[in-house]
């Protein structure tokens, strides 16, 4: 097994309990098969997670809504330049491979 990190946090009793609840109703056999889901989703900028991410900022005010703006216009002309270069997400996979052998201390 490779090298892992425990990622904790605590909640409220009951709000775990539904949690679990709804997990399994929802087909998650672990809790960390929902949050690994949840952490790759939004690592690799899923739109539909993004969106929801985009809407919980708004709604808990964590973001004002200019920099919640900011945030979707950065990504889509990211995603747009990404586009019109004809650059794909395996490419730049293979991109941080290549840097990953030739500077294997990063």
């Amino acid at each position: 097994m490779t090298d892992l990190t425990k990622v904790t946090f605590f909640a409220d009793p009951r709000m775990h309990e539904d949690f679990r609840v709804r997990l399994h109703y929802d087909g998650f056999n672990t809790l960390s098969e929902f949050f690994r889901a949840c952490m790759i989703s939004y690592l690799e900028k899923n739109h539909k997670f993004m969106e929801f991410m985009d809407l919980y900022r708004a709604d808990t005010k964590l973001q004002s809504k200019a920099n919640i703006k900011k945030s979707i216009r950065l990504r889509e002309s990211g995603a747009n330049l990404m586009k019109n270069l004809g650059i794909t997400q395996e490419d730049v996979e293979n991109i941080f491979d290549l840097i990953e052998e030739e500077m294997p201390e990063l």
